[in-house]
């Protein structure tokens, strides 16, 4: 007489252990299912049924951990993942600013249908064929001697200097009074090629072109040797031969220097 119930209340509590397995795979799968995003194939947000592209819920990472630097007023980035719906094979990785993936920040890979690698880009350099605003300017000193002698003060503009490899641009005006005794004045305007410890350099005035090499102290001073070229031998000032320079980069700008070797 005993042995009914208990089979009643074991049946009973089976049920509802797999009533309550059935819920949460149920609620697992509509979770699952809310952190994904569908896409079409012009990236427009549809159904699942539709769709070429999907996105699972971007993560958020802190900006230094997530690209090894900071970013001014940027805590933290997001971890954007957008995958091939026919294979599931990932479509693109990278990370944005904001958790639609308009803003990227960082290194940023595309990938084809096959699993093999489209095309990369790192968003902290500008894209190929477009205009980059120079970095802040520099004022150089330069003191040149040949013929006679030559003072120059200018600006300078780094126009690449992300890497070790400094290309610096040069406007400026110099004075020389070494002829009879009176004032001559060069506008000076100049290509810098920086690398490592050595340099090249090449400059026009309305008087004369130059080219010079030779040393560079982390880019705060460049000591060379070369030679000047006068358009014309028989006008003041010719500034003919060969020519020693130094030259002294005043800025703000810790790119335009490069660092001491071993740091």
């Amino acid at each position: 007489m005993q042995t009914i119930p208990n089979l009643y209340f074991s049946s009973q509590k089976n049920t509802f252990y797999y009533l309550l397995a059935l819920l949460f795979l149920f609620s697992s799968r509509l979770a699952a299912q809310s952190d994904t995003i569908f896409f079409n194939s012009k990236w427009k947000a549809t159904v699942k049924d539709s769709a070429v592209y999907y996105r699972l819920k971007p993560v958020k990472i802190k900006t230094k951990k997530a690209i090894g630097r900071k970013i001014e007023y940027v805590d933290s980035l997001y971890l954007i993942k957008d995958y091939y719906i026919k294979n599931n094979t990932l479509q693109f990785e990278g990370y944005s600013k904001d958790i639609d993936g308009n803003y990227n920040a960082g290194k940023a890979k595309w990938y084809n249908e096959d699993g093999t690698l489209s095309s990369s880009r790192d968003f902290q350099k500008p894209a190929p064929g477009t205009f980059r605003v120079p970095s802040p300017p520099i004022t150089y000193l330069n003191y040149s001697i040949a013929d006679k002698s030559l003072l120059t003060l200018g600006t300078e503009f780094c126009l690449d200097c992300q890497t070790s490899k400094k290309l610096f641009l040069g406007l400026g005006y110099g004075v020389t009074n070494s002829y009879n005794g009176q004032y001559y004045g060069l506008p000076d305007l100049h290509l810098s090629y920086n690398v490592s410890i050595l340099f090249a350099k090449i400059g026009t005035t309305h008087k004369n072109s130059y080219l010079l090499g030779g040393l560079t102290l982390m880019n705060f001073i460049d000591l060379g040797f070369g030679y000047s070229l006068p358009y014309d031998k028989n006008k003041a000032p010719a500034f003919e031969g060969f020519t020693m320079s130094l030259n002294l980069r005043f800025t703000r700008n810790k790119k335009a220097y490069s660092q001491p070797i071993g740091y």
